[in-house]
Order: structure tokens, then C-alpha cells, then sequence
């Protein structure tokens, strides 16, 4: 047989045996979003219909595969509920996913902080993480897909994954930080949580975004060629191979914890952490779904306050956006951590996005979510008076604010002495040299450092700094 024809047979006979395939996203044990129109997709023998029966649903729906072989289908999910469903899809042969709850869905990403999981690193474990797998239960109303880990230069179609349950076998393997955001939800909440965890350690912000913007900037060399060995170092290839395969799973929004591989770029992170949100929320066909971004942890990087000025990026480019929030991690960081870039403490960040969550989404308004941060600044020869937004009924007294430097016009910077004033919302920095004319001042506006200024809810003061200057 000629090589042409055996082509044309192979093909010929591929469309006679071709059956339905589903994206690994359409999985026993995965969660829907409740009270959504979502979507199911994937391939069949070309122009053959198919049907699709959700148990929660009185009847089935019907579409017809396209040429090449794709199909796409709309059905509605109900309110949460722990009642195990699910979903036969058929061209003549059934394809069964079971085991399905309906509750809420979560996207969550970044690098290796959110991808760490509940197993730690070498030397580098998570606090309270085995507590949590000793007492894991076969089926909490958790359950995780982790995205198996992809660099592509172009959309890949079928993103690899299975959904899993959070049970003592496969907890350790679960994102801590998303995983304790989602403990909390189903803790508040008591329905089902579902998680896409879309991580990769060492990424940076221009892996999950996309070619027309990272050629925006000229910080980056996107035409650079990186070697195999660091793929992940490439542009955009988190977003082609991570990101765009679940732009049609209907999700409630995004948790991002992603900047230590910027801190070298963080003169443009502000704008590209823009661009990352508008773009993924397009993807994802809502302009309003809710974006949460982890500021990086305190760390002792070479460079004297690169960090500083990222984590100050990473603010500014969240109050930025519309319907975006922050949560701080000043305080959740030891002593002895300042060499360790992977901070122990994911629970607490797990509680404070799973708070924001809570009140932004949710609707528990009596929740105390937000830090408090600088709102206005006063210099005087003898005092400089600062006042703060999100005190809630006032910041803690401490004794001693830790912390605070301010300068003169030299630019060098010295310790300062700050004290509570009687409103409990102002801090007053006094200035008993002689000569000595302050024009700014700084909080914790270093690669390490932690402070003690909190609110009453016990959420530490972000960082910040009164001038622009470089150093």
C-alpha cells in the first residue's frame, strides 16, 4: 500500500473508532460551581451527537460535534450540596463521571510558596501541616486538582490533571496555602470547596502572561533562548500550557502568590500585575471575578530593597483594580527565616484570603479582613503625624513600634521612636534633634525586616515608604 493511501486509511479509520474524550478537568471527584451555567467540552467522531445527563437535572441536552471533532455543551448546577452527583455523557457509548459535588470553585497560582505543599520542602516544613494529615478525613468536601506542571508555546487544549480528595493519602500533596483558604470556606461556609492549583516554582509574572503583553516591556527579553533545563523561565508558556485549558471551567475567582522571581523587575510588576488580571478575568469571560494577591514574604535578598519596592508594587497594583485585595505577611515570618524564602506559616495566609474572600464574596460583614495602611502623612521641624486606614477599633499599643526610620534631606536613614496617639488610628514619630529637618519616613521598607504594628483584628501594618527614592 502506498504511503499516501495508508494516511488516508489511518485517518479514515480513526474517525470510525473515535470516541468521546474529556479534558482531565472533567474527573470523578471534581467540584462545580454552584448555581452557574457551566461548561463541558471535548472530542468524538466528527457531526455525531451527543448527549449529556446531569442526575441533578430532569433531562438531558444535545449538541452535534464539529468537522474536527469537537463539541461544547451549557448545563446549570443548583445551590452547594454535599449529595454525590453525576454526569453521563454519551455518542452511543456512555462516559460516566462520578463522585461530583456542587459547591464553590477556586483558581489559585503563583510559584513555589503557592505550590508548596503541606509536605514542605527539604528543610523547610509547613507549620500545623501534619496535625492537619493526621486528621484528615477519606472525604472532607476538599478536593484538589493540581496542574500537572507545563511549559508551551502555544494553547494547550487538555490540561493534565485529575481532581483528588482530600484524604490522609493525597493531602500531602495539596497546596498548603490554597488548601487552608479552602479549610476555612468549608469551615464558614459548609459546602464544598474545589481548587485548581496552577503553580510552578520559580515562575515569574511573565510566564502567565501572554506574548502581546509581555512585549510591552523591555525589561524582559522575551526573544531570549532559555534552555530546557529552566523552561519555566520562559514567557508566557504558564499561561499558553497552565492557564488558558480551564478558561471555559467556571470559577468563583483567583488567589496569586507569585513575586520573588520579579524582584530584580519590580519597576514594572505594578503595571504587569494589571495586565495579568484584566487578561486572566477576560479568559475567563468575567471582568468581575475576584483577584486576592499574596504579598512575598520578608527575605534576605542581596540587593538592599528590591524586595521592599516589589512588595510595594504588588500594592499598588492591586489598589489598582477593581474588585482586587492584599493580604500582608509582615508578621508571619521568624526570626531565624530571614535566609529561607519558603516562611513556614501558610495557615495564617490560607485564613486571612480565605477573611477577604469571606467578606468581599460572601458577604460576612461583620469580618475584620483588611490590614491597616498609611493614609496620610504630616511633617512638621518637630513631629511627623501619621494616620492610617483599616484601624478598625484602633491599632494595638505596643511600647515600643518596631520598624520606623525616617530621613533627611541626605537620604540616610536612622530609627525612629514611635508612639500611639490618643485616637489609636495616628502614630507620632517625635523629632528632638537639633538641625536635623525629617522628610521622610519608612515601615518596614526592607528585604527583611519585621514589624509589631497591627490592628485590632491583629492584621500587621503593609509596609511603606513616604518618598520615591532609589535606595
Amino acid at each position: 500500500m502506498k504511503l499516501k493511501n495508508l494516511f488516508f486509511f489511518c485517518i479514515i479509520f480513526f474517525n470510525l473508532k473515535a470516541e468521546i474524550v474529556l479534558p482531565d478537568i472533567f474527573s470523578d471527584n471534581m467540584v462545580l460551581q454552584q448555581n452557574s451555567t457551566i461548561k463541558l467540552w471535548g472530542t468524538a467522531k466528527k457531526n455525531t451527537s451527543i448527549y449529556v445527563k446531569a442526575s441533578w437535572l430532569n433531562k438531558s441536552s444535545k449538541c452535534i460535534s464539529k468537522e474536527n471533532g469537537e463539541w461544547e455543551i451549557s448545563i446549570k448546577t443548583l445551590d452547594a450540596s454535599f449529595i454525590k452527583e453525576n454526569i453521563e455523557i454519551s455518542d452511543g457509548k456512555a462516559h460516566k463521571i462520578q463522585n461530583i459535588l456542587i459547591g464553590e470553585v477556586w483558581l489559585c497560582s503563583g510559584q513555589s510558596n503557592m505550590a508548596m505543599t503541606l509536605n514542605g520542602y527539604k528543610n523547610e516544613p509547613i507549620s500545623q501541616a501534619i496535625d492537619y494529615i493526621n486528621n484528615a478525613s477519606d472525604d472532607n468536601g476538599i478536593r484538589m486538582l493540581n496542574v500537572q506542571k507545563t511549559t508551551s508555546n502555544v494553547t494547550s487544549t487538555h490540561g493534565k490533571g485529575k481532581w483528588k480528595l482530600s484524604n490522609p493519602q493525597n493531602l500531602p500533596s495539596f497546596s498548603a496555602t490554597a488548601y487552608f483558604f479552602a479549610h476555612s470556606l468549608l469551615k464558614e461556609l459548609n459546602v464544598p470547596i474545589g481548587i485548581i492549583n496552577s503553580s510552578f516554582g520559580g515562575s515569574s509574572i511573565e510566564g502567565w502572561l501572554n506574548p502581546s503583553n509581555v512585549e510591552k516591556y523591555s525589561d524582559f527579553d522575551y526573544k531570549a533562548g532559555i534552555s530546557d533545563s529552566i523552561n519555566w523561565r520562559r514567557p508566557y508558556v504558564m499561561f499558553e500550557g497552565m492557564l488558558k485549558p480551564y478558561r471555559n471551567f467556571t470559577v468563583k475567582g483567583f488567589l496569586w502568590y507569585q513575586g520573588e522571581s520579579n524582584v530584580g523587575r519590580y519597576s514594572t510588576y505594578s503595571q504587569k500585575l494589571q495586565d495579568l488580571v484584566y487578561l486572566w478575568r477576560y479568559n475567563f469571560n468575567n471582568v468581575n471575578l475576584p483577584f486576592y494577591v499574596v504579598e512575598i514574604a520578608p527575605f534576605e535578598y542581596p540587593e538592599l530593597s528590591q524586595a521592599a519596592k516589589l512588595r510595594e508594587a504588588q500594592f499598588e497594583g492591586v489598589n489598582s483594580l477593581i474588585n482586587a485585595f492584599y493580604v500582608c505577611t509582615n508578621d508571619l515570618v521568624l526570626p531565624s527565616e530571614s535566609k529561607s524564602i519558603h516562611p513556614s506559616q501558610k495557615q495564617e495566609i490560607g485564613n486571612r484570603l480565605a477573611n477577604l474572600a469571606l467578606f468581599n464574596d460572601y458577604h460576612l460583614d461583620s469580618l475584620q479582613s483588611f490590614s491597616p495602611c498609611i493614609e496620610n502623612s504630616i511633617f512638621s521641624v518637630d513631629s511627623i503625624i501619621l494616620t492610617f486606614k483599616n484601624c478598625y477599633n484602633g491599632l494595638l499599643s505596643n511600647s515600643i513600634f518596631e520598624g520606623f526610620e525616617v530621613a533627611d534631606s541626605s537620604r540616610v536613614f536612622h530609627k525612629a521612636n514611635a508612639f500611639l496617639a490618643a485616637d489609636r488610628k495616628t502614630i507620632i514619630i517625635l523629632n528632638n534633634e537639633k538641625n536635623y529637618v525629617p522628610v521622610s519616613v519608612r515601615y518596614c521598607f526592607k528585604n527583611f525586616q519585621i514589624g509589631n504594628v497591627k490592628n485590632s483584628a491583629g492584621l500587621p501594618l503593609i509596609p511603606f515608604r513616604t518618598d520615591n527614592w532609589d535606595n
